[in-house]
């Protein structure tokens, strides 16, 4: 009676089993079946929000589902980061992922809850945009040798505004410092439009601005472009100088920009996912994105893995030797 008893047991529990994991099967297949969320893990106004909605407005056409963008800012993206590591991995919660928040906010930051390569799955690369070093327009700062030479003189006297620990403007002026000798004051924000703002206000000296958005307050007269930070100059800002050529050095800073899910995340759905991104990086929505100053990147899992792994050999380099570490 009893063997006879654990024998149907066991059948339950296989049939039981072989039911959810057949149902499971069928869910990935028919994914996506119910809107996604597309989580931007700083505040709106900035570039990853703005690649985030260009995005989500390219990936829902492709996949057939809404695609909703939730602005989860704070911490340099580690609290969305971490809601995002945490959430069920079916294909439903992914994240706009910078390289910041994989290369430099390990570096600076004594605990995270999450680990960026372990805990993602990196579907592609996004986009690459440069920033321009900015000032008010009424500051007297004309340059960037003036600026390096007035944070040399009077070190911490010169301020500038970022959009939070690790993030790219942060990146910008701890490779400048490192490169230049400058010692420059980093008070943080939760947001580039925050840091936009608080330089406009006249609370800091300095900030940079994604090449993307700057143009608008370049034209109003608002602000003064300074150098860009990529290899070269950029399109829509061709009369402002690379930063390389005013201060020489290999100096080359962007954010890049990709897509992640849950690590866990079944590889089929990953597949599709990674599929439509290389039809979203052919869209005219990014098309536009690129003409306003953003580079486009490879697309493909494998590169962006591979891609994040260089940053963060290079981005260790840098904050070891950031003032005050």
């Amino acid at each position: 009676m009893h063997a006879r008893f654990l024998r149907a047991s066991l059948a339950s529990l296989t049939f039981s089993l072989a039911a959810q994991a057949q149902a499971q099967a069928q869910a990935v297949v028919d994914w996506p079946e119910r809107p996604i969320t597309l989580v931007v893990p700083f505040g709106a106004g900035g570039i990853t929000d703005l690649t985030a909605r260009t995005v989500a407005k390219q990936l829902q056409a492709e996949l057939g589902k809404p695609v909703v963008v939730e602005n989860k800012p704070g911490a340099g993206g580690n609290i969305a980061a971490d809601i995002v590591a945490r959430a069920k991995p079916d294909g439903y919660t992914l994240m706009v992922i910078t390289n910041g928040m994989v290369a430099v906010n390990p570096l600076i930051h004594k605990q995270l809850n999450y680990d960026a390569l372990k805990d993602f799955a990196y579907v592609s690369m996004i986009a690459n945009t440069p920033l321009a070093l900015v000032v008010p327009q009424s500051s007297p700062i004309q340059d960037l040798p003036a600026l390096v030479a007035r944070a040399r003189s009077r070190p911490d006297a010169v301020s500038f505004a970022s959009a939070g620990q690790g993030t790219s403007i942060h990146q910008v002026f701890a490779l400048m410092q490192q490169q230049t000798g400058a010692t420059l004051m980093h008070v943080p924000y939760k947001s580039g439009a925050e840091a936009a703002t608080a330089l406009l206000s006249g609370v800091v000296d300095v900030t940079a601005v994604e090449t993307v958005v700057v143009g608008p307050f370049i034209q109003s007269g608002r602000m003064r472009a300074l150098g860009v930070t990529s290899a070269q100059r950029v399109s829509n800002l061709a009369d402002v100088p690379a930063a390389r050529e005013a201060l020489g050095g290999d100096f080359d800073v962007g954010s890049i920009s990709g897509l992640v899910a849950p690590a866990a995340t079944p590889q089929s759905i990953l597949d599709k996912l990674e599929q439509a991104m290389q039809a979203v990086a052919q869209s005219e929505g990014m098309a536009q994105l690129h003409a306003q100053g953003s580079q486009p990147m490879p697309a493909g899992s494998q590169v962006f893995l591979e891609r994040m792994r260089q940053e963060q050999q290079k981005w260790r380099l840098v904050f070891s030797a950031e003032p005050g570490k």
